[in-house]
Formats: structure tokens, sequence, C-alpha cells
């Protein structure tokens, strides 16, 4: 009898059922990443833990330049500032001042061929995993990086016309994105844009509901057709859109996290119709908890949420560094255990 595979795994769980053990995937920002190499005496920790998922990012080799010590311009022109955070960074100057895209050049080509070219060798190198191609600042957080987070929300509500062609333009590139990844023998999609925090959603129902879900159902809609799953990225407390998202047929829902919402509860209330991705605390567990308890609590996740399927065990977020070693480790090895 053949082994069962990662990505067999993965596929089981996110369609509720139950796989042989669970399927996990190890995130982690640079500095807990060094962290890492050291430990394990490689910089291969992809080998050397094993993920049962793997990401694909569809940008060309030129889409980040460094323009001066530490600080990064993408590929629509926003410069970041990573002075501090390492990982992302802040936004250094906002490109759409006023309300209109005149004068801005910045979209890039979604169908250029340089995003795709490491696809090839990416699904041949990851066979019996699980392949996501990782579409990050999807179209919320894709527009507040243009024209700043605070201008967006009043724009919301004095211009909704400016609002919905700024989305507009956002969506066709992601669309030509979808439409050119979906191509290749890929599980899914993952968007990333974050909706939410620590207390609630960033903007109210009512204006994602108008502003935002019509055009995630073109997305989600163009990989669905092709027979992909979808998983959405979206920190915060948004659990209030899961029925929203239900409908539009997401699938996989990730980070999970245990600090805004109750991982057990989610699962029996949600189960039925998503999976979820993440749980395992990186504010309080995993920095400040003991082995012992970091391995307690792995085990009551994969056993818990686990049960019947519909469950990915990773971190809330990447692991940070501020997470001591030992403890990221306990998770490791009782994951894979």
């Amino acid at each position: 009898m053949n082994a069962i595979t990662p990505r067999e795994r993965v596929w089981s769980a996110i369609q509720h059922r139950e796989p042989d053990r669970m399927p996990y995937y190890f995130g982690y920002t640079l500095p807990a990443r060094r962290k890492l190499e050291i430990y394990y005496g490689t910089t291969d920790l992809e080998r050397a833990l094993g993920n049962h998922l793997v990401m694909y990012d569809p940008r060309p080799p030129d889409a980040w330049q460094e323009v001066r010590p530490n600080f990064w311009r993408d590929e629509f022109g926003v410069v970041w500032n990573r002075t501090v955070d390492k990982d992302i960074g802040t936004v250094e100057e906002y490109l759409l001042p006023s309300r209109s895209l005149a004068g801005y050049t910045g979209f890039p080509d979604p169908h250029d061929p340089r995003r795709y070219d490491g696809l090839p060798a990416f699904i041949a190198a990851n066979r019996d995993r699980f392949r996501i191609v990782d579409l990050g600042f999807s179209l919320w957080e894709r527009a507040w990086t243009l024209r700043s987070m605070p201008e967006l929300m009043v724009d919301m509500l004095e211009s909704p016309s400016w609002v919905e062609t700024l989305l507009d333009a956002i969506t066709a590139f992601n669309l030509g994105i979808i439409e050119e990844t979906v191509k290749y023998d890929i599980d899914a999609m993952m968007f990333g844009d974050d909706w939410g925090h620590q207390y609630g959603l960033l903007i109210s129902p009512r204006l994602w509901r108008r502003f935002l879900k019509p055009r995630l159902a073109q997305m989600y809609g163009a990989v669905k057709r092709a027979g992909k799953a979808v998983f959405i990225h979206s920190c915060g407390k948004v659990q209030e859109l899961f029925p929203d998202l239900i409908g539009l047929g997401l699938d996989v829902f990730n980070p999970f996290q245990p600090e805004v919402m109750n991982p057990y509860e989610i699962k029996r209330q949600f189960g039925p119709h998503l999976s979820f991705f993440g749980g395992m605390s990186i504010q309080k567990i995993l920095p400040y908890s003991t082995p012992q308890q970091v391995r307690d609590e792995a085990r009551r996740l994969m056993d818990g949420v686990g049960r019947g399927g519909g469950y990915i065990i990773a971190p809330s977020h990447d692991m940070t560094g501020d997470i001591p070693t030992e403890n990221m480790v306990a998770f490791i090895e009782t994951v894979r255990e």
C-alpha cells in the first residue's frame, strides 16, 4: 500500500476528512529563521521541517529593489522602511495623494512571464506537497498601501466611486495573476488581506460587503472554476465575516488567532463549512510558556480542533524572534511526532 503524502493529507483535511496524521506548516520571521537554522544546523529549513504546504510567490525577480540601506521599493512603486521590521516594514510615502489614478503608472503586468518561470521547477520539487500560490496584499491592503489607510477609510464615505475605481484596478491585476497561475498544477491560491485588529474589523461589515465582497467573489470564483482551493490570510477578529466568506466559496481560513477567536468554538460553529490553518498562539503560548506547556497546547489543538478533519496546525502567524528556540522546537517536534 502506498504511503499517504503530505499533499493528500492536506486535501483530506480541507475536505473535512480526518487524515492519518495532522498536516502542518511552520512559518517564521527572519530572526526566528536564524535561530532555527542554528538549532537544526542547516539553511534548508523546508527540508528539515518537512512542511506539508509550500508557497510560491508570483512576483518577478526584480519585484523588490533596495533604493537605499533598509528601504525597499515594491513592484507597485511603494517604498517600505525596513530599518526595524526586516520582514515587511512600514510605508515610507503613499503614491496616491489625491482621489485619482491619473499620473500613476505603477500597476505591474500580471502576465509578465518572469513571474511564472520558476513554477515548473517548484512543482517538480514538491510533487508530494500541497502547492499554494501566495498572493499577498491582495485587495484592501494593496489599496491602503497606495492611498493610506485613513484616507481610504474617509474615501469610502465621501467618494465611493473613486474607491471602486481603485479596487477594480487592483482586482483586474489579481485576476491576471490568477488566470496565469491556475494553468499550472497547483492546489490552491492564498490571498493575504488583513481586515481586522484584536477587537474587530477595521471597517464596518456594511463597507466590507459593499467594497470588498463583490471583488472577492470575482477572485475566489476564478480560482474555484479552475478546480483549486481558496485560502485567505486575514489577521484580527474577523469571524463575523465567516458566513459571507463561506458563501463566496472560501475553503481555508488563516491565521486562526486564539487571542481573538476560540479555536474550539469556531470549529464547532463553522467546521462543517470551513477549514482552519494556524491556531498556535505566537502572542502568549509560544513566547511566554514552558516547552512542556507548548507541547500540551499543541496536542490539545490537534486532538480537539483536528478531530474530524478541517484543520492544518501552524503558528497563528510567522513565529517571531522573541520566541525561545526551545519553545519553537517543542512545538515543531510535538507536531511532527
